[in-house]
């Protein structure tokens, strides 16, 4: 007898859901009403691109506001085909998932998201963008602007930033309005493109982080870097290199400060974890009063996102702790304990037997 009368709530709960996703405007009905008009002509100006963003592949979009929008460069796309750096920025602006400001502001430091901008340096998996919920000082709880019913502009007459988002060269998009509904997902306006990321020397050189860029040169290790697959390195700030005064050769110095085979975005980093170094060293994390650690040296500037992973610049040349040796007597007290599990193993199959 419950079984017709649950049937018929489910159906109209689907009935509901149904009726309430017909109600939601479209993608570029939403773009344009949201002042975001700009970034859906650009999106519409390219018949690939538009696919993309109708497909169920994006459920969150990154439009930038029409505010401060670069006329010269929509002018310049709508009178050219589309070049494929074009659709990558593009992509590069929608992320897989639906990500709305609540859950992305809970989760501290930051979290994660895989963009539809292919990545062939990352395994081919999408370039990643890295909400930072971190407070400026580190130290307070963040404001969670996005319970305000409304926000006022500050007195510079900019909008204070929802979330942040960290992209290419160490740049920061700001989200300004967000959470709003469209059919296919969510869209958030921010002030201004994601950054496409670039190679570790580009990085470094546009970060200021020129210390550490002549030291990539002279390490003749350049082109090996940009070209592995996966890697977070620990950049050593300009002050730090030039207090420093190490006599280690310059390929070492890089070498201790490379993950190779890891992408440690700032929320992957637990109080705690090791990692290995190209040269088999390890280097620990640490976290205190929200501020983290490398082996002692402060992370001053977290993920600035690479073609081939992420690079966070610390505030000392790091040391890493030397890899502990396997003794000969370490080594045969394994021998001894397998040795031993493996007749205690027999003898009890032979009972069984």
């Amino acid at each position: 007898m419950l079984a017709q009368p649950r049937a018929a709530i489910l159906l109209l709960m689907g009935i509901a859901t149904s009726a309430v996703s017909q109600s939601l405007p479209g993608l570029i009905d939403a773009l344009v009403s949201s002042g975001a008009s700009k970034f859906a002509d650009f999106i519409q100006s390219d018949p690939e691109v538009l696919q993309l963003y109708l497909s169920g592949e994006v459920g969150t979009v990154f439009a930038p506001s029409d505010v401060g929008y670069d006329n010269s460069t929509l002018l310049a796309l709508l009178g050219r085909d589309v070049s494929g750096a074009d659709r990558r920025a593009a992509a590069f602006q929608s992320s897989r998932a639906i990500t709305n400001l609540e859950s992305s502001s809970r989760s501290f430091p930051g979290s994660i998201l895989e963009t539809n901008a292919q990545a062939p340096l990352l395994g081919g998996q999408g370039q990643r963008i890295v909400i930072d919920s971190r407070p400026l000082n580190l130290t307070s709880p963040t404001m969670k602007r996005w319970m305000l019913p409304s926000l006022r502009r500050q007195s510079n007459g900019t909008t204070p930033s929802l979330l942040r988002i960290s992209s290419g060269l160490g740049k920061i998009a700001n989200v300004i309005k967000g959470d709003i509904q469209y059919s296919g997902g969510l869209i958030h306006i921010t002030d201004s493109y994601f950054t496409q990321p670039e190679s570790l020397s580009s990085t470094a050189k546009s970060t200021s982080q020129t210390a550490f860029a002549s030291l990539l040169s002279r390490s003749n290790m350049t082109d090996t870097l940009e070209n592995t697959q996966s890697v977070t390195v620990f950049l050593p700030s300009n002050e730090a290199i030039s207090v420093s005064n190490s006599s280690i050769p310059a390929s070492q110095l890089v070498s201790n400060h490379v993950i190779a085979g890891t992408v440690a975005y700032l929320p992957d980093l637990k109080d705690g974890d090791v990692l290995k170094t190209q040269q088999g060293e390890t280097l620990s994390i640490s976290i205190r009063a929200g501020k983290y650690y490398v082996n002692g040296g402060l992370i001053t500037q977290a993920n600035l996102i690479l073609e081939n992973g992420v690079a966070h610049v610390v505030n000392k040349v790091l040391t890493p702790t030397p890899a502990v040796p396997v003794t000969g007597a370490a080594s045969s007290n394994s021998m001894s304990l397998a040795g031993l599990f493996g007749v205690v193993c027999y003898m009890g199959m032979m009972v069984l037997a």
